[in-house]
């Protein structure tokens, strides 16, 4: 990782390979193939790893010539397959100028660098093909050349996938959640290196914003009309919007109706009264959240389906419509042990976009470590807590989850699926889900 020499620099004429940025960027690259696990980094020119960041972070300009050196020429070859793929021309989109995405496709990229020398290494016919191709003037090189490049398009079809859906993913994300979230959207999906986990992820991320989405809308055109509806009366003030009619003091909806030209001239002067709303005041949500493998399932059947909306999906969508509809939400996730409290709601988000399955559930544990977070910080006790589960647990402690319960200011226990559980006996404060759709999640967050 020292001082570039001759063969140090690389394919691209507008890189500068001394620079010391570049230097920089190169040691960047390493860093995270290394902590990709990426073998074999030792045969890896400080070129080739300069050029992998360089080809995403701007548009390159390859360099004309020849390559006397077969690794060399092998890694002209992936550049030049790659750069005429429908791949980077949806990841160009993404990675240009934004460093850290291209450090993750970079490291994507000398997976099959890599990946292609050991084949090479291990293949007699592929390693003649790389000598007949280097060498321009035997007769074979045209064949040769053509049996790599089958063999590095293959190689970029399954470490890079169908870019296409995740272009479209994430620009969704960018304009359902923002830039910010978006950029945390670009950055897990890039970050899955094999195509169907990558395939199983955007699906369940754009169940996720459809839901956000749709939820969204039916909140704003009927939650907050209801809370408008809703608010408390405080007091008496002068009529100055026609919607505020419906709120009419007794002594003018009198006039109104038995004394029409009076009302008329107070309605023309802006003399009317109408009783004055103060906005009711969204509750402080202390969100329990379930993310034990039970819940990556549908309700229905248990299974994973690409085209139904997960468990983990629908409590991740509600969680999400209410920080964007400005509830103040801190929020902790548990399965068989508990994580970190959450209080910025870009962390929220960002956990939710990026939870996967582990182990089982312990609910009592979940339940007990937030009645110690009241404990050691009272104002959580103007708070109402929140729990989303399946309810899959068979060692439920119903008189310590009924403590944790009661030092909040309130609670709502959500249980998703068709599954009998112990909690159901906390009563009213339960509700039970079994269509996960925008529609459920509208009814329950009016219930909240």
């Amino acid at each position: 990782m020292g001082q570039s020499s001759e063969e140090d620099y690389g394919i691209l004429l507008n890189v500068d390979y001394d620079e010391e940025l570049t230097r920089y960027r190169l040691r960047e690259v390493f860093l995270l193939a290394k902590r990709h696990m990426i073998p074999n980094l030792d045969k890896l020119r400080n070129y080739i790893l300069a050029d992998s960041f360089y080809i995403h972070y701007r548009q390159p300009i390859l360099r004309s010539g020849s390559d006397s050196n077969n690794y060399r020429a092998l890694w002209r070859m992936i550049v030049s397959n790659y750069i005429n793929s429908e791949q980077y021309a949806e990841v160009s989109r993404l990675t240009k100028l934004n460093g850290r995405l291209s450090r993750i496709m970079a490291v994507k990229l000398l997976r099959i660098y890599v990946n292609m020398l050991n084949r090479i290494e291990r293949n007699e016919r592929l390693a003649n093909a790389l000598r007949d191709a280097s060498n321009k003037s035997s007769q074979s090189s045209k064949e040769s050349r053509n049996m790599l490049d089958r063999e590095i398009r293959s190689l970029i079809s399954f470490y890079m996938g169908n870019m296409k859906k995740v272009n479209d993913t994430i620009n969704k994300a960018r304009s359902i959640l923002g830039p910010a979230i978006g950029h945390e959207v670009a950055e897990l999906i890039l970050d899955t290196d094999i195509d169907p986990y990558r395939a199983r992820l955007v699906n369940m991320l754009n169940s996720l914003l459809k839901l956000v989405t749709e939820s969204s809308r039916m909140y704003d055109e009927g939650i907050l009309n209801e809370m408008l509806d809703k608010g408390v009366m405080t007091g008496i003030k002068r009529m100055d919007k026609v919607n505020e009619v419906k709120d009419l003091t007794p002594t003018n909806r009198a006039l109104a109706k038995f004394a029409k030209p009076i009302y008329a001239y107070k309605l023309a002067t802006g003399s009317l009264t109408v009783k004055e709303r103060k906005m009711m005041r969204k509750p402080k949500i202390y969100l329990v959240i379930d993310k034990s493998g039970s819940m990556f399932y549908t309700v229905m059947n248990n299974i994973f389906e690409y085209s139904s909306v997960s468990k983990i999906t629908w409590a991740a969508a509600l969680a999400i419509v209410m920080v964007m509809k400005g509830h103040e939400v801190v929020a902790r996730f548990f399965d068989q042990q508990i994580y970190q409290l959450m209080t910025n709601k870009k962390d929220i988000i960002k956990t939710l976009l990026s939870l996967v399955p582990l182990g089982g559930t312990n609910i009592t544990s979940a339940i007990r470590v937030a009645y110690d977070d009241v404990r050691r910080n009272p104002a959580l006790r103007n708070y109402k807590l929140v729990l989303i589960t399946d309810g899959e647990d068979d060692e439920l402690d119903l008189a310590l989850i009924k403590q944790g319960l009661s030092s909040f200011s309130d609670y709502r226990i959500i249980l998703i699926g068709n599954e009998h559980s112990a909690l159901e006996m906390l009563g009213p404060r339960v509700t039970k889900i079994y269509n996960l759709n925008a529609r459920s999640l509208i009814s329950v967050l009016r219930k909240i």
